[in-house]
């Protein structure tokens, strides 16, 4: 697992399950903004807060650690488009 798949995942669980963003943040004590950033990649949690998020959508041990590992900010899947 990577953390393009688990990001992935979360948004597929996060439907199936029907949970919503502010109820993931919530559930963490963070803004919306937060935590959506930090699930869709672009932030960690910290450990306690990955293990609530691992609990709500059913994350293995693996996927909750991902959680927590520091993002390459700025990084994209594919090329950014010119800024001129």
């Amino acid at each position: 697992m990577n953390r393009q798949l688990l990001t992935e995942k979360i948004v597929a669980l996060k439907h199936v399950k029907g949970i919503s963003w502010k109820q993931l943040a919530e559930a963490i004590g963070r803004s919306p903004g937060f935590a959506t950033a930090a699930l869709l990649g672009q932030m960690s949690l910290s450990k306690d807060e990955a293990q609530k998020t691992g609990h709500l959508l059913g994350l293995n041990e693996d996927e909750v650690a991902l959680l927590q590992q520091a993002p390459y900010r700025g990084s994209l899947p594919t090329a950014s488009p010119p800024t001129h």
